[in-house]
């Protein structure tokens, strides 16, 4: 039990204290809606199978379900097959604090990094650095519907 225990709950916080909460939540909700597990490392590199997003605006919490899968070849070895499921919770709090919390059991380590890829995407987007183009479509209809340029 205590195992099981110390695998839920796992949660990564982040500081985006330095941008407007507007933009910071706008850039939750764009990388969690398109994700990108595009990678030079071809051994972090996963194909996204479903994304399902929920948006809680009175919270500021965005739930996150998503199937992810891969066939990893390695040199000299046959391609393994792998599949990773996540089911996880970014909120963002007082001051543009940002919890990224796992609600299924994993791995720490696990948890981690999958934190770690998602607020470098956030802080890319936040930057104004090109995001994947998945998100900038995304955005360039939002601001289309929006009246913007």
């Amino acid at each position: 039990c205590s195992v099981l225990l110390l695998l839920t709950g796992c949660g990564v916080e982040a500081d985006f204290s330095s941008h407007p909460s507007d933009q910071v939540w706008r850039a939750m909700q764009a990388i969690a809606e398109q994700p990108d597990y595009d990678h030079d490392d071809y051994t972090k590199r996963w194909t996204v199978i479903e994304n399902i997003v929920h948006v809680d605006e009175d919270a500021h919490r965005i739930d996150i379900e998503r199937q992810l899968e891969r066939v990893l070849v390695r040199p000299r070895t046959r391609p393994l097959h792998q599949e990773e499921h996540w089911s996880f919770q970014v909120t963002l709090m007082q001051d543009n604090q940002v919890l990224f919390r796992s609600v299924s059991p994993a791995i720490p380590a696990h948890v981690q990094f999958e934190a770690d890829r998602y607020f470098a995407s956030v802080r890319r987007l936040l930057a104004g650095l090109p995001p994947p183009e998945p998100i900038r479509e995304r955005l360039r209809n939002e601001s289309d519907v929006e009246g913007g340029p």
